[in-house]
Order: C-alpha cells, then structure tokens, then sequence
C-alpha cells in the first residue's frame, strides 16, 4: 500500500487494531504474573494455552494477509471478512487446546521452573 493511499479510515483502523493486540498482550501479561504469583500452574497452563491461541490467530490473520481479494473470484465484504477473523480465531482456539504448535507446552515447562 503506498502511503498516499493511506486514509483516516485506515488509520483509526490499525490504530483499533494496536490498541485491541496491546490489551490483549497486557491481559495474558496480567494473567501470567497472577499465576506465577500464586503458584497456581493450572491457571499457567490456560494462560500459555490462551496465548498460544492468540499466537496462532495473528499468524492465520497474516497468512490471510498474503492473499489479496483480487485472487478469489469475487471481492471480499466487510461480512466476510468479520466471519474469516472469527472462524480463524475459533479455529486458532480449537488448535491451541488440543496438542496445538507446542508454544503453550514450552512456556508452561520454562516457567515451572520458576515456581
């Protein structure tokens, strides 16, 4: 995208889209710390497998991101789209919490140590 073309719209969009992943981050940030604090390896583990979903969410947003709209045979809608980053998020959730990628199964094991 050439930066002429870069609109207000875009903007408030990507500006949305920091603000939601920074809330995010914070939260599975707050979420660890609580555990570790309480020693509470249960909450760890739902913490790492929660993140590992949110990892696996960006990446098949991004994966997405590579196709344009121009290859499929029609143009993508709003709906569409909304529909994609919710089936892709409930797929990124349905991944993580059977054998997942093993990001959640490393974290969990590194941060044990510390407990």
């Amino acid at each position: 995208m050439q930066i002429s073309n870069v609109t207000s719209g875009h903007m408030a969009k990507m500006s949305m889209q920091l603000n939601q992943s920074e809330a995010k981050t914070n939260s599975f940030s707050d979420a660890i710390d609580k555990a570790m604090n309480d020693k509470d390896t249960k909450e760890l583990k739902k913490a790492c497998v929660e993140f590992e979903s949110y990892f696996l969410q960006l990446m098949l947003k991004e994966m997405r991101n590579t196709v344009t709209s121009k290859d499929g045979a029609l143009p993508k809608g709003q709906e569409e789209q909304m529909f994609q980053e919710m089936l892709d998020e409930e797929n990124s959730k349905n991944i993580a919490s059977g054998r997942g990628i093993g990001l959640a199964d490393m974290m969990f094991r590194q941060m044990t140590k510390n407990i």
